[in-house]
């Protein structure tokens, strides 16, 4: 009933936002637009990593993901327009940003470390705590948090609908007038946009290890390998991490999963994750399990940005992992709840391979950056 309401309410908004006034200096009566279509095959590239399921209402046109972008980077979707998306979520560290802990308006903290930002068409649950399972509804969140962006529907609608700037490009986009539904359609179209598909581990998944140095072929068995351990040595052969983090995508989308885990941080949760949404005790601690690709430029790590470095990560794979933890994975405790104790060459082996998820190319695509700074 209340997603009911909130949808006659973000309807009424809409609409009022174009009901205008003739006079209006900044009122134009909507062309007879028509958009530029975008084929969905010239964005992802199909093959090793499918095709995503995409909204049928929200076709894919250059006018869309260009009004998008710019509601990506623009402070006036924040409430004292100090703060974009773009603030928290930069484009060279893979739309995540290098802090802790993502800061809101007047300084405040969100609690939680920002999630970088690509492949999201494929994604089925949203936020660390999987809250969302639609862009577009997540889409509304960050702006209307209290200590993110603050920002409130209806004077959003108005600073949209009194701007020259938006009043064109809504009209070009949807033949609209600016409203919050288009809006975020737009943001919609542009974020699924930013696929990441270029990395030297795309380019060599699933089997060309000729083109993997020596160290990092000893990293991708050790990545893809199921955990034993040799009966002489007592060290483990495999860390298994595939598991968690298959495919092209180097993410977790094992249906029976949902995408979320809980990798053994924690035995008492001060942050319950999926928990603090379902109230179910078998979902505390458990956090969307995110994509490996870029992970090298996506530091710190975790939900909480407990880890700063890569080492760190592996570490506690290695190392720490919590397995009286009440609701670890089974993926984590497939092995006997035994440590990998990996060596140090072992160590740097796992961590060459995981270097080889960086993609430069979408790092640096104009296509994804600001469009007021170009």
């Amino acid at each position: 009933m209340k997603q009911g309401w909130l949808l006659y309410g973000l309807m009424v908004l809409g609409l009022s936002a174009c009901e205008k006034d003739p006079n209006d200096p900044l009122h134009k009566e909507p062309t007879a637009y028509v958009a530029t279509k975008v084929d969905p095959a010239t964005i992802f590239p199909g093959g090793k990593f499918g095709m995503p399921v995409l909204p049928s209402d929200n076709p894919f046109t250059e006018e869309g993901i260009y009004l998008g972008r710019m509601l990506f980077y623009d402070p006036i979707l924040s409430f004292d327009s100090t703060i974009s998306c773009g603030s928290c979520h930069k484009q060279e560290y893979a739309f995540a940003e290098p802090k802790k802990l993502s800061t809101g308006i007047y300084g405040l903290q969100t609690g939680r470390n920002s999630s970088s930002l690509f492949n999201l068409a494929y994604s089925r649950k949203f936020f660390w705590d999987a809250r969302q399972s639609t862009l577009r509804a997540q889409i509304f969140e960050p702006i209307q948090a209290h200590n993110e962006m603050a920002m409130t529907l209806p004077l959003l609608a108005k600073r949209l609908a009194r701007s020259a700037r938006y009043i064109e490009y809504f009209d070009k986009a949807f033949g609209s007038e600016p409203n919050v539904f288009d809006m975020s359609k737009a943001l919609e179209q542009f974020l699924m946009t930013l696929v990441s598909k270029d990395s030297r581990f795309n380019g060599f998944f699933p089997g060309k290890f000729s083109l993997l140095t020596s160290e990092e072929k000893r990293g991708a068995l050790l990545f893809n390998g199921l955990v034993d351990f040799d009966a002489v040595t007592g060290l483990a052969t495999g860390a298994d991490c595939f598991h968690c983090h298959g495919g092209a995508l180097a993410q977790q989308n094992n249906p029976d999963m949902g995408g979320i885990a809980n990798n053994g941080l924690d035995g008492n949760f001060s942050d319950k994750g999926y928990g603090a949404i379902t109230g179910n005790p078998a979902d505390r601690g458990l956090f969307k399990t995110p994509s490996l690709l870029n992970v090298a430029v996506t530091a710190p790590y975790m939900h909480d940005g407990r880890f700063a470095t890569l080492d760190e990560v592996i570490d506690h794979y290695s190392d720490n992992v919590n397995y009286l933890s009440p609701t670890l994975s089974p993926m984590m405790s497939a092995h006997g709840n035994k440590q990998l104790k990996l060596t140090a060459q072992q160590k740097a082996d796992l961590k060459a391979f995981l270097l080889t998820m960086t993609d430069n190319t979408f790092l640096t695509n104009p296509a994804y950056g600001n469009p007021f700074k170009q």
